[in-house]
């Protein structure tokens, strides 16, 4: 049992960290596709708005609905 526990904690460890990467990799995404991309100021302010959303929710350990908005921010920019 000890052992089952140690290792599900090791693994936790291991994706945790992947999965808090991937959400500030995608922050970094949308800010790019932002600066470069013409949109109007409505989408742009709405983008804007889920780019600082998906941060906070990185920041505060929310990894996978961090993940989820960025996502939405990613095809609304046609972006990967």
């Amino acid at each position: 049992m000890r052992l089952a526990l140690l290792v599900i904690a090791l693994l936790a460890a291991t994706v945790v960290p992947a999965f808090a990467n991937q959400c500030e990799d995608d922050v970094k995404k949308i800010e790019a596709a932002l600066a470069s991309k013409e949109i109007s100021s409505e989408e742009r302010a709405q983008l804007e708005d889920m780019k600082k959303q998906a941060a906070q929710l990185c920041a505060a350990g929310n990894t996978q609905e961090s993940l989820d908005v960025a996502a939405e921010a990613k095809a609304m920019l046609d972006i990967d």
